[in-house]
């Protein structure tokens, strides 16, 4: 068979039609990287069935469709179709001309066409198959394919061989059988779980239609003489219904007469009790009423004994306040006195001055009758010595008075600075009495406020434990009650476990003769023991199993039945110890179930029991699992293939063979293993009850132990509040004397630190030093003027002389000008010093009588206030005085109310008694009548319902007399019916349906069973022949690719081998190779040409042992050297002859080679084209 022609058209990059013309030989396909020329072969790959998108370099399939360019449109389709030549037959049921069609849509639908006929893509897998063309045959050969010979596991390598020897097809069988092998081995597990469930329910069906067989012959008879009970019945209570009729009429007219007497007492005995609680509200209004004046008094005595505190500490105030202001009055007026005195001096003085002035005037007058321009220069020169002498004089009075001041200050500053020492040193033991009495004042306050708290906490403490003593009361009741509810159900549950309550007669009757038969050990249920949590689920998993009964051996459970037996007791099913074996769950399904997360356990190891009993256990439980909930025992039913029982915690099952049971009743009702659960609980529930009784009394006295300290140490305490409040009072009052003293000692020191200010000398002594300087100079310049007066007084002597009488005098004057001004300079200090200490003293005497107006303010209100709180004190006195009277008189008034409602209410209980016992008579009357009736209603209703008769009717088809005898037989019936235990009357056509299905179910596993022996025969067949032949071929090409290697390599040698010669279905291919002047050594430690020229010498054999039509080689050679490449081409020539070669390249040495060449090219951007080459122009 030889390849004709590819015709491409929009896959890819080939957005035009191309069709490519193959000729026998080697056709070279060349161009520029990027170009297209992969997509030739992957056109190829993909048209003989290539499914893997990314294998073909796309995410998804539609991506092979041109996507378009610049200046194209993308496609909506891609087709390619290979034409072949198989006129030699090689495939034989083909015609001589084969064409394959492959299209895909941009919707992703495709589809193939053979010789224009749709097919499948396995039809097309399967036309190739073995043949050495598929689309991942050793037939399409590209550099990753040479890559992946070497770099592949040596298991991976054997596909290369199996495709050679043709044993793929066998492969693909073998699956198909392994998959049919599956189906009906899993089809038969499931036939084998239906007949196991079949089988489960067939067995108890069968004894369940024998059961509903006898039942409906028992009932029958039974209703034959329940009908003439109902009879009877009715007859005779007519009867007893008109003899209770006359009692009734009886008992009503007693109780109408009982009845008037209590309503008439209840009635006085109710204005007694109007009267007692009004009473009793009014007594409660007036002792709460005196509870408030108690509390108004004790405030009213509190508040009065701090206003006595406070007026005291008034009077002491305003006593300091007076005296002191008294002391500031009469130093006030002394200071005045000596101002006046002052003030008149200095009035006298500026007297004597005005009179010096005028003389002085007087005398400067004549003075300036002398000659004119030498008086004026005398006059101007005596003037100037007179004004300078004289502010010479006034300095240096000013001087003299600054001394004299200094001296008066200095010791007027050493008395203030004593007087300051003293008050510094009186100051010091007030500032520690008032640190030591704040400190002591604090300390009681804290204690005070500790004690205050420590009382509210023990207030609090109390009403805590009273409350506590409460709760603690209230839980032992109703611990208490608990205790006996659970008792009364433990003695129920008991008596029922004694009675044997809830078993079937049978099972009953043996469990009561244990003591009397042999070997029994005890029922399922008694013999085994398990959590709350599992109860549900065991005892659904159990069910009746629950009932049967455990014995020692064979022996005693033929006695129990015997007993049973003879008896005529019922039945019941016995479980010997010797017997019984084990039953488990097979350990892959048990593995597959615990992979999955709601898995807890096989039922078996969830319950404790003696080790004798584990046989029986195991039987029972064994092959069940318990799961948390019907999710998990879906899923875990699913991965173990419906084979084992799963029972959840709520008591759902899904049974093997896929069957689901679950549900609940509209009434819930315990089983045996919830009873036994129940009593365990209720056991433990009584001790820990009993114990929490003992801890809540010990707890109740320790509480009460607690509330007697607790009040105990409350009454210490009010006892040391008091004493503090006392202590806090005399020390508060203590504290307010101490501070009076210490604020008068600090604002003296006050008053002292001014007058120091006031003293202060450095003003007088800066103005001393400036006055000084000012005399110096003016004693110069004194003298200097004096030196010209002179020198003009000798040119005038006789001028002056006639003056020099009134100078003198004018001189005399104006020294006394001087020595005035100086004494009155020194009076004005001295006024001026006097008035500022009568200011100060003014601001003392206001000051101090602010503060004496505001506490006489203070006391008149306090005052005030203290004659309001004796007149409010002496009112509630009164009324504290009345109310307690009133209680007096109220509380005897409530007794004498007490004892008459004593008296009443004893006479209304018995009244009451008298009806009630009337009331009972009546009401058992009553309730007699009504169940009699009841009753009659009942059987008649009966009769109609189940009988469809009336009562005249079923009278007349009544044949017995004797109800005693009827009730007999009754009974015997029912105790007959009663061992049958449930009945289910549906189980004679339910048993009949399961046997059949059942027949028909294991004839078809017989089938499967004979299907599979078949199935594994023939995959045994097959793996004897892939094993065959994959050896044949393996030692050919084991041989082939020996004498290959030195052809191509020029020397050396290599071969193959397998890597598990013992298993021919799994074993790998190790390739070792020894180049020429090198070692042996495995083909992955070869450098990397040398790997590629020996994957290919490895295909070049395949090809040798099973030659191919054709053979498509893309880049094979890329990894090798130009001398290598030569030998790769040159031997290419020696299979072209059976095999049609496809070459893409880039390598000289391969081209020339060729037979034909073709070019592809992107002339228009992102569209590849065919174009024909030249040979000569690529060599």
């Amino acid at each position: 068979m030889k390849l004709k022609s590819l015709t491409i058209n929009g896959f890819k990059s080939f957005a035009d039609k191309t069709e490519i013309d193959f000729q026998p030989g080697i056709t070279g396909i060349v161009g520029p990287n990027g170009s297209g020329k992969s997509n030739i072969i992957e056109s190829l790959r993909w048209v003989l069935g290539e499914q893997s998108a990314k294998s073909l370099r796309g995410s998804k399939m539609p991506d092979v469709i041109f996507a378009g360019s610049a200046t194209r449109a993308p496609l909506n389709r891609a087709e390619v179709e290979i034409e072949f030549d198989n006129s030699d037959r090689f495939l034989p049921d083909q015609p001589d001309e084969l064409r394959i069609t492959r299209r895909i849509y941009r919707s992703g639908e495709s589809e193939f066409l053979l010789n224009g006929k749709k097919v499948r893509l396995k039809d097309i897998v399967n036309l190739f198959m073995d043949t050495g063309l598929g689309k991942e045959s050793f037939s399409v050969i590209s550099q990753g394919r040479v890559e992946s010979i070497f770099n592949s596991k040596p298991e991976d390598r054997r596909v290369l061989i199996e495709e050679t020897a043709g044993v793929l097809k066998y492969k693909k069988e073998k699956e198909r059988a392994e998959k049919e092998l599956k189906e009906t081995t899993d089809h038969l597990d499931r036939v084998v779980d239906i007949l196991t469930e079949l089988k489960r329910q067939r067995e108890p069906l069968e004894e369940q239609a024998s059961i509903a067989k006898d039942y409906v012959e028992q009932k029958k008879q039974f209703d034959y003489y329940h009908l003439n009970e109902l009879v009877l019945e009715i007859q005779q209570g007519r009867k007893q219904k008109a003899e209770l009729d006359q009692q009734l009429k009886q008992a009503k007219e007693l109780l109408a007469k009982y009845k008037q007497a209590a309503l008439d007492q209840e009635e006085h005995t109710t204005q007694l009790h109007e009267q007692q609680q009004t009473i009793e509200n009014q007594l409660d209004q007036v002792q709460t009423q005196l509870v408030t004046l108690t509390q108004q008094r004790e405030r009213l005595a509190g508040k009065k004994d701090i206003s006595e505190q406070q007026r005291q500490f008034q009077i002491e105030k305003i006593e300091s306040l007076t005296k002191q202001i008294d002391e500031n009055q009469h130093d006030r007026a002394t200071l005045q006195e000596k101002l006046a005195t002052v003030q008149k001096r200095i009035d006298e003085l500026k007297r004597e001055k005005q009179n010096l002035q005028h003389q002085i005037k007087s005398l400067s007058v004549d003075q300036n009758l002398a000659p004119a321009e030498l008086e004026r220069a005398i006059a101007k020169l005596t003037d100037q010595i007179n004004q300078q002498t004289q502010q010479k004089m006034q300095a240096e009075n000013e001087i003299h008075v600054l001394e004299q001041s200094e001296t008066q200050r200095q010791s007027e500053l050493a008395q203030v600075q004593k007087q300051l020492a003293t008050a510094q040193a009186e100051t010091k033991p007030l500032q520690d009495q008032l640190t030591a009495a704040k400190a002591q004042t604090a300390e009681c306050q804290a204690n005070l406020e500790g004690a205050e708290h420590q009382a509210e906490a023990y207030r609090e403490k109390r009403t805590k434990l009273n409350a506590q003593i409460d709760q603690q009361r209230q839980n032992w009741y109703q611990a208490s009650e608990i205790m006996q509810k659970a008792q009364a159900r433990l003695e129920a549950l008991e008596s029922v476990a004694h009675n044997y309550s809830g078993y079937y007669q049978g099972v009953r009757e043996v469990l009561k003769q244990r003591n009397h038969l042999q070997g029994i050990v005890g029922s399922v249920a008694e013999t085994i023991n398990v959590d709350q949590q599992y109860s549900q689920a065991i005892e659904t998993t159990l069910g009746s199993q629950l009932q049967n009964i455990i014995v020692k051996d064979e022996n005693a459970a033929k006695a129990g039945i015997r007993f049973l037996t003879q008896k005529r007791l019922g039945r019941a099913t016995f479980l010997p110890q010797t017997t019984m074996r084990a039953r488990s769950i097979d350990s892959r399904l048990l593995q597959q179930a615990r992979n999955d997360s709601g898995m807890i356990g096989i039922a078996s190891d969830l319950v404790t029991f003696d080790a004798s009993n584990r046989n029986v256990i195991q039987y029972l439980l064994g092959t069940t699992l318990i799961v948390k909930d019907i999710d998990a025992a879906t899923r875990i039913a699913r991965a173990v293939n419906h084979r084992v029982k799963l029972v959840t915690l709520k008591g759902e099952v899904v049974n093997p063979g896929g069957s689901m049971t679950g549900g609940a009743n509209r009434t819930q009702r315990n089983g045996l293993l919830q009873k036994k659960q129940e009593s365990t609980v209720l056991k433990d529930q009584l001790k820990m009850m009993q114990t929490k009784l003992g801890e809540l009394e010990e707890h109740g006295k320790q509480l009460k132990r607690q509330l007697a300290d607790v009040i105990t140490k409350d009454q210490q305490n009010a006892t040391q509040v008091n004493e503090l409040h006392q202590q806090l009072t005399a020390m508060q009052k203590n504290l307010a004397a101490i501070q009076q003293q210490f604020d008068e000692q600090h604002r003296h020191q006050e008053q002292l630190h001014r007058q120091l200010q006031d003293l202060d000398g450095t003003k007088a002594a800066v103005r001393q030093a400036e006055l000084k300087k000012q005399v110096e100079s003016l004693t110069a310049s004194i003298a200097e003027l004096q030196t010209e007066l002179d020198d003009k007084k000798r040119f005038s002597e006789d001028a002056r002389s006639t003056q020099r009488e009134s100078s003198a005098k004018l001189n005399e004057f104006k020294q006394q000008l001087l020595l005035v001004n100086e004494r009155l300079t020194n009076a004005q200090l001295q006024a001026n010093e006097y008035q500022t200490q009568i200011n100060q003293l003014n601001r003392a005497l206001d000051q101090g009588k602010q503060s004496l107006e505001r506490i006489q303010s203070q006391q008149s209100l306090n005052d005030m206030h203290g004659d309001e709180l004796a007149k409010k004190q002496a009112e509630i006195e009164k009324q504290h005085a009345e109310y307690t009277a009133k209680v007096k008189q109220m509380r005897a008034q409530r007794d004498e109310l007490h004892d008459q409602v004593a008296d009443a209410e004893s006479r209304l209980r018995r009244a009451n008694e008298l009806q009630q016992a009337s009331n009972d008579d009546q009401r058992k009357a009553s309730l007699q009548l009504g169940r009699l009736t009841s009753k009659l209603e009942q059987h008649l209703q009966e009769l109609t319902e189940t009988y469809e008769m009336t009562f005249e009717k079923a009278a007349q088809e009544a044949q017995e007399t004797d109800l005693n005898e009827v009730q007999r037989h009754l009974k015997l019936l029912k105790r007959g019916i009663d061992e049958l235990g449930e009945v289910n009357l549906g189980a004679i056509d339910e048993f009949e349906r399961v046997n059949e299905r059942f027949e028909f179910l294991n004839t078809q596993q017989n089938d499967l069973n004979n299907a599979k022996e078949t199935l594994v025969q023939s995959m045994d067949e097959m793996d004897n022949e892939v094993k065959t032949r994959f050896k044949e071929t393996f030692d050919q090409v084991a041989t082939a690719f020996a004498s290959l290697f030195p052809q191509i390599f020029g020397g050396g040698k290599a071969y193959l081998t397998l890597t598990a010669s013992d298993d021919l279905l799994h074993t790998g291919i190790e390739i070792t190779a020894q180049p020429p002047g090198k070692k042996a050594q495995r083909l992955s430690l070869l450098s990397g040409g040398e790997r590629s020229l020996t994957a290919i010498t490895l295909l070049f054999a395949l090809l040798k042992v099973r030659p191919v039509p054709f053979a498509v080689l893309d880049e094979a050679e890329a990894a090798l050297d130009d001398a290598n490449v030569a030998r790769y081409s040159q031997y290419l020539k020696n299979f072209d002859d059976e095999t049609q070669f496809i070459v893409i390249t880039h390598r000289k040495g391969t081209m020339m080679q060729a037979d034909v060449l073709y070019g592809v090219t992107m002339q228009e951007s992102g569209v590849s084209k065919m174009v024909s080459v030249s040979l000569a122009d690529v060599i």
